[in-house]
């Protein structure tokens, strides 16, 4: 068994714990596990506990024909937004077989020491009082001063408007595939209390997420984004709140800033 983690320190220590269990078949290394680990290729299984951007195409090449890979994989360009997929390799190409709800840290590549922000797709941040931030789908959109990020977490900053959500308690896992799974160019996570993530809409102009305990947060009574969110979540209800399993998985070929790989998709 190879493990691979990007922290020295980490690998170290696993080593010396499996060496005094006795367990010698299992060798750590310090390696991006995003690319995999070449010299002890091919593999019959590749587990991943973390989250990298893309299924990486260093993985499907170093698994063996008929081999599996179970990692958890983005649905979407912003944080937190994750099914785990059971992927099999025939061929060279990669097919899900499997979803299930969950996610891992996000792969990074050095070790992370801040784990009050995600590690990836973090827009724009406030660190005082506390660490505070925002995701936003458009960022391509955005200037290099990231001001519509900054005016985005700002609105959602200024208590400009507050509701709960009418529906009950929101299943996280089933409203986080079904706003993914919309595809929407203006999807927005943030993190605007501790411990407590938020999806939603927005815009230079305007925004509204609701929470994970069912807070929902806008710039102001009548916001456009407001407006939208409820039709979003309106949609998630008529649709039965579909659990992340029921969706229909696709991995689409791409080669971007996020490397050469795979990215997962889902639809009802």
């Amino acid at each position: 068994m190879t493990s691979l983690d990007i922290d020295d320190y980490l690998v170290k220590w696993a080593n010396l714990i499996h060496h005094e269990c006795g367990l010698d078949s299992v060798r750590c290394h310090v390696a991006d596990g995003t690319s995999g680990f070449p010299e002890r290729a091919p593999y019959d299984r590749i587990v991943a506990w973390c989250t990298p951007p893309l299924l990486p195409q260093a993985w499907v090449d170093q698994v063996v024909d008929g081999g599996l890979i179970v990692a958890p994989l983005p649905i979407a360009p912003v944080p937190n937004m994750t099914v785990v997929a059971k992927i099999r390799v025939s061929g060279g190409e990669p097919v899900v077989e499997q979803v299930f709800p969950g996610g891992y840290i996000e792969a990074t590549t050095s070790p992370k020491t801040d784990l009050d922000l995600p590690g990836r797709w973090v827009d724009w941040e406030n660190r005082v009082p506390g660490a505070l931030w925002i995701s936003i789908a458009w960022r391509e959109e955005d200037d290099y001063l990231h001001t519509g990020a900054r005016a985005a977490l700002a609105r959602l900053l200024k208590d400009g408007h507050t509701e709960p959500y009418e529906g009950g308690e929101i299943d996280w896992p089933s409203w986080r595939s079904f706003a993914a799974a919309l595809a929407d160019p203006q999807l927005t996570m943030a993190g605007l209390s501790p411990d407590l993530w938020a999806i939603g809409h927005s815009t230079p102009t305007t925004a509204a997420v609701v929470q994970q305990d069912g807070t929902i947060v806008a710039d102001s009574p009548n916001s456009r984004s407001l407006g939208i969110l409820q039709g979003w979540l309106d949609a998630w209800e008529a649709a039965g709140r579909p659990a992340p399993e029921t969706y229909r998985p696709a991995l689409v070929r791409c080669d971007d800033e996020g490397g050469a790989g795979w990215r997962m998709r889902l639809s009802l």
